[in-house]
């Protein structure tokens, strides 16, 4: 059989241990993705693929490898996993309405489109389970060996707010740059804490990136040939928790968007057939003159 080589980056702490390979849903998509597990650390890694095929190589030693592609591991926070398998499984027909499900019978429930035993080792992992329960859901106790959990909304976009409050050295560099380009103060952290919300809302299914992004005065904008966009209420129209789409700020960008569009379509043979006319023709209120008085 053959071996092919592939590359791999993975953090230091995990690159000499053994890691079990799992299959889950990506918390955005729901799609099922590629994630590895240090079981006795409980740390998850996402496996994500930059594909560079055809376009470089790597050279290495005695080795060269003439698909340049290459793995990154990178380290997520289980809650982003439990946030979307826990939404998937408790939330009603409503949008804001959550019922209470036996979390040990999602093993044998909700694996529709999911890998059961990827999902029973994730669950397996002590910590990230508690942690989960106490930072996300409520829980009640029905018998001494069942327990139902369902989402708290307020918790859960609690703990969405605090990944994105700038905390010293866990910043990203691009935020970082942002907080030393000009903005002090509290404008510098809203600054921070708005493109924080960005990269967070990310990794988010739409119901949670919309209420994060709202939490700081952010709207997804829907725009023109199906792209979307964020658009956040300036510092003076800012409410915490709501983005209104009825600020000054915000009325003036879309007037201007209106504008614009207006300008750049062509108009039609029978507009410019009707614009040509209105130039030769008199207004009516030349036909009722006043005559000038006899003398």
């Amino acid at each position: 059989m053959e071996c092919k080589r592939k590359v791999v980056l993975a953090p230091r702490q995990q690159s000499g241990k053994a890691l079990q390979q799992l299959r889950l849903p990506n918390p955005r998509t729901s799609e099922l993705g590629s994630y590895y597990v240090d079981v006795e650390a409980e740390t998850i890694l996402e496996a994500v693929r930059v594909d560079m095929k055809g376009r470089r190589s790597w050279l290495a030693g005695d080795w060269a490898i003439s698909d340049g592609s290459a793995t990154v591991l990178s380290a997520v926070d289980p809650l982003f996993v439990y946030l979307g398998l826990l939404t998937r499984a408790t939330m009603s027909s409503g949008d804001s309405e959550w019922r209470f499900v036996d979390i040990d019978n999602m093993l044998l429930e909700s694996h529709a489109g999911m890998d059961a035993e990827s999902v029973r080792v994730f669950f397996s992992l002590p910590t990230a389970r508690a942690r989960a329960l106490e930072t996300l859901c409520v829980v009640r106790r029905v018998s001494s060996d069942t327990v139902v959990v369902k989402i708290d909304a307020d918790k859960v976009v609690a703990w969405l707010r605090r990944k994105c409050e700038p905390s010293g050295d866990l910043l990203p560099p691009a935020v970082a740059s942002l907080l030393a380009g000009g903005a002090v103060g509290g404008q510098a952290a809203g600054a921070g804490a708005r493109e924080m919300a960005l990269l967070v809302s990310e990794y988010l299914s739409e119901y949670w990136a919309t209420r994060l992004l709202a939490e700081y005065g952010g709207s997804v904008d829907n725009g023109g040939g199906g792209e979307k966009a964020v658009v956040f209420d300036a510092p003076e129209s800012y409410v915490q928790g709501v983005a209104s789409s009825k600020t000054p700020v915000r009325q003036q960008q879309q007037q201007q968007k209106q504008q614009q569009q207006q300008q750049e379509k062509p108009k039609t043979a029978k507009e410019k057939q009707l614009e040509k006319a209105a130039k030769k023709s008199k207004s009516i209120t030349s036909f009722f003159q006043k005559k000038a008085a006899a003398p």
